[in-house]
Formats: structure tokens, C-alpha cells, sequence
């Protein structure tokens, strides 16, 4: 468990990452909020006790999370997601579209073609949970003292949201974009390269002093640089680099 800055931690991560919980998680953010907790995005739920150990480790406990906010529902991101909320009751939150596709389950994400494809191993399989809170894009939610502004962003996936918190000028971005300004190309019907640079011009006027993405390393003191790089591709007619 690595402390980014005063109220976020970096929990987990996979190979796109330190590889600190399995090797097929996401990012994992814990976002403290008083005596309760915010995990932003959940890693892909075979390895999900090393996760709470790690929490452990560190003072934390599943019984503290209030909230699991998905930032979309690819299941590096989304797969844990089933039992957190099973075994502590947390609260998961998600636009509606991912909603609808992790309440759907393997069927609907089409696991079993990514299992045929080598991106998920053979044994792999995806709990599907029913969310909480279905969230609409220019809403926001109460953790404590914490204020959640969330904002959609679709590009890597239609279902993409962000998360910005003001009070810690904080933006979870998931997959829209990573370290150098790189971004996640996908082989899939629903990702757009247009949509991902408007996403990208959308969350640039936040102004965030910290980014924090889905894979590769987290952005302290970032101060919309990243975001900068990746709107001048796109200005330039360019692509930017992909980071698989």
C-alpha cells in the first residue's frame, strides 16, 4: 500500500502497474473520508483478500467502505466488486450503463471470448452484483467531508465515468488516459477515438492537481499535464501513444 497523498491510497494494482495484489487488477484507490472509506475501482476479484490484508496492514477495514465507485465496467475494474459488497454491505456506485453490463455478468461483458483471447486466464470468472447507486453524469455524492463530482467520459468504453473530488482538487480518470498522455486503445465496438479526445478536453478544464489513472503509475502534483499532452495530439490530428 503506497500513501499518494494526504487522504489517497494506492491499494492494489496489476501488471499494468506494481503488481502489488494480481497481476489482472486495475488500479485500486482508497480515498479516506473520516471514519469511512471510498475504493474507486475494485481489481478483478481473484485476489481480493490480498487487497483487504493490504487495507489491514495499514488501519483500514472492509467494514469501513461506504462506497465501491466503478469507473466503468471492464472487469479488472469491476470484478471484486461482488464480494466487497456481499461481505460488508458497501455501497457500489456506477453509471447506468456500467451498471447494466456488470449486472449482466460474463455473459454481457463477454468474458468467455477475453478468456478465448488470452486476456483473462482460462480459470478466470466474473461475479456479476447489482449496484447501489446509478449516478448521471453532473451529479454528486457525500462521503463524510468529501464531495464527489462525477462526469462522463466515454472514449475507452461508452460506460466510462470520472471521478473528481474539489476538496482535494483529485480526478479519478479510469482508462481515459495515463502517464505521457497515453491513452488504452481497444479492439471493441463501443471505444471511440473521438469520444475519448472530447472526454479528455472535458476533464482538462477541472484543473486537478492530482491524477490518478486506472494503470501504470498514479500523478501527484500533476497539475493538468498529462491531460495538456493528450489534447495536443489530438489538436495535431495525431493519435496518441497506446499503452497496449
Amino acid at each position: 500500500m503506497a500513501q499518494l497523498t494526504e487522504r489517497v491510497y494506492l491499494v492494489g494494482s496489476g501488471l499494468l502497474g506494481n503488481r502489488m495484489s494480481d497481476d489482472y487488477d486495475c488500479n485500486i484507490y482508497y480515498v479516506a473520508a473520516g471514519d469511512k472509506g471510498i475504493l474507486v475501482d475494485c481489481g478483478g476479484g481473484r485476489n481480493t483478500h490480498k487487497l483487504l490484508d493490504i487495507l489491514a496492514q495499514h488501519g483500514f477495514s472492509g467494514e469501513q467502505l461506504e462506497w465501491i465507485v466503478l469507473t466503468h465496467a471492464h472487469a479488472d475494474h469491476s470484478g471484486g466488486a461482488a464480494l466487497l459488497q456481499r461481505q460488508f454491505g458497501a455501497k457500489v456506485v456506477c453509471s447506468r450503463l456500467t451498471a447494466e453490463l456488470v449486472s449482466g455478468g460474463e455473459d454481457t461483458l463477454e468474458i468467455g471470448k477475453a478468456r478465448e483471447q488470452g486476456i483473462y486466464p482460462a480459470d478466470y470468472r466474473y461475479e456479476s452484483c447489482v449496484p447501489t447507486i446509478v449516478i448521471e453524469d453532473g451529479e454528486k455524492l457525500y462521503c463524510g467531508d468529501l464531495e464527489l463530482h462525477f462526469i462522463t467520459t466515454p472514449g475507452h468504453s461508452r460506460d466510462h465515468m470520472s471521478i473528481y473530488i474539489p476538496q482535494l482538487a483529485a480526478l479519478f480518470c479510469g482508462d481515459v488516459l495515463f502517464s505521457n498522455g497515453r491513452i488504452a486503445v481497444q479492439q471493441a465496438e463501443d471505444f471511440s477515438f473521438e469520444e475519448l479526445a472530447d472526454s479528455i478536453c472535458r476533464l482538462k478544464e477541472l484543473q486537478a492537481k492530482d491524477l490518478f489513472p486506472g494503470h501504470l503509475q498514479p500523478l501527484c502534483g500533476d497539475y493538468g499535464k498529462t491531460l495538456t499532452a493528450a489534447e495536443r495530439k489530438f489538436t495535431a490530428g495525431e493519435i496518441p501513444e497506446s499503452i497496449v
